[in-house]
């Protein structure tokens, strides 16, 4: 099991993190992954991205449901800690930040997501 924090830039008002290496990049089998999002104030949309690609372009990649509706979480004005655990056998992982469709100008501006935390 090893934890991997997947970015560097959270107050960005739109970003996508680099990627990490995900449980079928070790060969693992269960394909078990824990993502941990650590924010302060955050409003925005935060996706996790996989791919099964060893050399992925943009069109590899696509979102997992951490929820059964959409593939991103929505949060507002949050502060705290939010963990989802999924299962995949992903070669590489990533997160994505969108605030641009919050339909709220002052929205896109607010809080932080300050680091997100995967465990495999």
């Amino acid at each position: 099991m090893s934890s991997v924090v997947m970015i560097t830039d959270g107050a960005a008002l739109n970003f996508t993190g680099e990627k990490i290496q995900a449980d079928g990049y070790y060969g693992y089998a269960d394909g078990l992954h824990t993502v941990a999002f650590y924010m302060t104030n955050f409003d925005g949309r935060i996706y996790v991205e996989g791919t099964l690609a060893s050399t992925p372009v943009q069109a590899d990649w696509f979102g997992i449901y951490l929820q059964a509706t959409y593939p991103y979480i929505e949060y507002t004005n949050k502060t705290g800690v939010e963990g989802y655990t999924f299962q995949g056998n992903f070669i590489y992982l990533r997160i994505r930040v969108d605030r641009t469709d919050l339909g709220s100008p002052e929205l896109n501006s607010v809080g932080t997501l300050d680091k997100v935390l995967l465990k495999i």
